[in-house]
């Protein structure tokens, strides 16, 4: 993909369309057990036969069918859903791509035997429908004359009827088999035969110059999953403690709800993911005229068939935006109850999904990468700041900005909270602190300016820019009582201006398990298995991946005294990305533009220290290596014997100290020095080595919020 907007303008806008009435439902009822729930997710397969004007040219329709629909009971049901399909065009012009078809629609659906395990029913739907040919003869300009991912064919919008008769046979308790004949027919606007660019067919398609109407019928099968199909345990109300006058904690995380109260379904989870997926599909559709969104199950099979390539997009899409992408499918999962690894099941999930079925271009290995491991830690950072801005205690206008504020960061998490009832509802917050604000925090704002440069001085290709940035730490690696998956993590996120991109740069480094060693009681040492996320993103470099590994965390001194906590890291990454010289020459699918980045598989290793006086950091430095096997980027075809290739490796060094002087007991002024050197190799004699150094200074105030210091203090008093 070459744009952010194809699935974040969808993140909450279509997933409200098909799912917003479910998670309304799934808020608590005042009985011991909520009845069964009335919603139900379907979803279909469908294949047939076409008539009609754009019959005449087009044959073999086939569709994918996902909806969502509620009853009173079960003779009714009222719901939306979407529809892509595709038809092949004709001999002789059968070796051009197909047209798609979509439906975006309503229905009503009588059930009959509602009681029993075969049901037959009748369905009406009525839809606005679209036409969408991805046949090169009906390009109305070159590909090439237009903005990268823009569709060169034009569309025709209208409306649809579908009639649809079948039956539903119950496989298990709120899961049945569909099985359905199928007739739609609609009509659409004028399409015209004889396109600007190439002129009539040849031969003509129909005797016609336009087309406007068709039918299609045939048969489907599918199934239908009803999420809430034995109710769920009801929360207690909310009580007060008499000695306090403060609201009770809310129960422990059990089987049936998560520490926030919250049911946990998997139904609701996996139909967010497809919402969030194939509302993308939609929305891309229609607001981009994009030219990778004509899906349908043959654009499916195409991308089994040509089975995982590499992409072209630009460097901040492929390593910002996807694992956001990544981040709203975890979430989906996160914000229905379900932890962190089954949430990292679903960001992969959703990933493939994407990958194989939510857009014709072929399946990107990087982006699954990317999205699928990289949103396991922006969705896990996300949830877990957001949980810190939450508070279930508050009530009026601070309780709404709270619940908003926490959006940007998690919009599945904000959107579920407010269609549920939860973002007003007054109750106590999780019982175990590091549900919601762990004991040890600690938070620092700076502002001020950095001056970067290109070569052996900063002096050199010297740039201005100014500089906002915070960093938190999230637990702690020595005092935590409890060591689930980043119950302990530290994050800095640095936004540039006057740069190219406003995010300049995203660290997370998260412990999935950790272990004490030695004392139990004040351990000197910590081993903890880790993920990390690196992005960074400027005019001289930009570099970036997901990496696991393994730390060592030792502390010298005491917390509320003089302390020196140091980190040694070795890691290793299934795709990282780095810029270079020679990156254009990457073997990917549909280029539309050339990449300034290579990728491939990395090991590394890292040291890092932090100097903090009661608890206030003053003095830090890190130093992280990273070598890097290209197998996408700068070499020409390696895996093929028969042409001319290059063995191609980069080694990226990142140094950096920084220098906090505190004034007062929150602010301070700070300097920081960086050097990112890269040192890239080729085989090929064509190809000449290279090698890249970016130093950098930064001046700045700071702000910070002294959480962790506050309670160290406190609990030596």
């Amino acid at each position: 993909m070459t744009d952010w907007i194809r699935r974040f303008s969808t993140t909450t806008a279509m997933a409200g369309f098909l799912l917003a009435p479910g998670l309304l439902f799934a808020q608590d009822e005042p009985l011991e057990l909520t009845p069964p729930g009335n919603f139900v997710i379907g979803s279909s397969l469908g294949a047939g036969k076409v008539s009609g004007g754009y019959g005449e040219f087009l044959e073999e329709p086939v569709n994918f069918n996902l909806n969502l629909s509620y009853g009173s009971g079960d003779s009714w049901r009222f719901g939306g859903g979407v529809e892509f399909g595709s038809m092949t065009m004709k001999s002789p012009h059968d070796d051009q791509l197909e047209w798609a078809r979509f439906d975006t629609y309503f229905f009503a659906t009588r059930v009959f035997n509602h009681s029993g395990k075969v049901r037959p029913y009748l369905q009406a739907r009525i839809g606005i429908a679209r036409i969408h040919p991805r046949s090169e003869l009906f390009w109305f300009d070159d590909p090439e004359n237009l903005e990268p991912g823009a569709s060169p064919t034009k569309a025709a919008n209208g409306l649809s009827f579908t009639f649809q008769p079948g039956v539903e046979v119950e496989l298990t308790k709120g899961l049945a088999l569909d099985l359905s004949a199928w007739w739609t027919g609609y009509r659409t606007s004028d399409y015209s035969l004889t396109p600007e660019l190439n002129g009539p067919p040849d031969p003509p398609l129909s005797g016609n110059e336009f087309v406007s109407s068709g039918q299609e019928y045939g048969v489907r099968v599918g199934l239908l999953w009803r999420p809430v199909a034995t109710g769920v345990r009801v929360m207690p109300e909310p009580r007060t403690d008499p000695a306090t006058g403060t609201l009770v904690a809310l129960p422990p995380a059990d089987n049936d709800r998560d520490a926030w109260g919250v049911p946990r379904s998997w139904g609701w989870a996996t139909g967010e993911m497809m919402a969030i997926n194939f509302g993308a599909s939609m929305v891309n559709e229609y607001m981009r005229n994009a030219n990778f969104n004509q899906i349908s199950p043959r654009s499916f099979y195409d991308n089994f068939q040509t089975g995982w390539t590499f992409d072209d997009n630009e460097f901040a899409t492929n390593q910002l935006i996807h694992p956001f992408n990544g981040s709203t499918y975890f979430n989906s999962a996160r914000a229905n109850g379900l932890g962190f690894w089954k949430a990292s099941l679903m960001s992969n999930v959703g990933a493939f999904v994407w990958e194989c079925c939510g857009e014709t271009h072929p399946m990107s290995w990087n982006d699954m990468i990317s999205t699928g491991i990289g949103g396991m830690a922006r969705g896990e950072w996300a949830y877990r700041i957001s949980s810190l801005i939450l508070d279930n205690t508050k009530t009026g206008g601070t309780r709404i900005l709270r619940e908003i504020a926490a959006g940007p960061l998690n919009p599945v998490r904000t959107f579920n909270r407010f269609v549920s009832g939860r973002a007003t509802r007054v109750q106590g917050n999780p019982v175990d602190p590091y549900d919601w604000r762990p004991p040890s925090l600690g938070l620092q704002l700076y502002a001020g300016a950095r001056v970067i440069g290109e070569g052996e001085s900063i002096t050199n290709n010297t740039n201005y820019y100014g500089v906002f940035e915070t960093s938190l730490q999230y637990g702690s690696p020595f005092k935590n009582e409890r060591r689930k998956p980043f119950d302990r993590f530290d994050t800095s996120i640095q936004f540039n201006f006057g740069e190219k991109t406003r995010v300049g740069r995203l660290s997370i480094r998260g412990d999935l398990a950790s272990w004490k060693l030695g004392d139990q009681d004040d351990p000197k040492h910590v081993f903890a298995i880790t993920q990390d996320f690196d992005y960074v993103d400027n005019e001289a470099y930009e570099f970036g991946g997901q990496f696991f590994g393994g730390s060592l965390f030792t502390g010298f001194g005491e917390l509320s005294g003089t302390r020196l906590v140091t980190r040694l890291t070795a890691y290793v990454s299934p795709m990282a990305a780095v810029n270079s010289d020679y990156s254009f020459l990457a073997d990917v699918a549909n280029r539309e533009r050339f990449r300034e980045y290579d990728y491939g598989p990395a090991i590394g290793a890292g040291f890092e220290g932090i100097l903090a006086h009661k608890g206030r950091p003053w003095l830090g430095f890190s130093y992280r290596y990273v070598y890097l096997n290209v197998r996408n980027g700068s070499i020409y075809n390696p895996d093929d014997e028969n042409l001319l290739g290059s063995d191609a490796d980069h080694q990226v060094h990142r140094f950096a100290v920084r220098l906090l002087v505190p004034i007062g007991e929150s602010w301070g002024i700070g300097a920081d020095a960086r050097i990112f050197y890269r040192d890239s190799r080729y085989s090929l004699p064509e190809l000449e080595d290279t090698t890249q150094r970016v130093p950098e200074v930064r001046l700045y105030m700071t702000w910070d919020l002294g959480y962790t210091r506050k309670r160290a203090l406190r609990a030596e008093r």
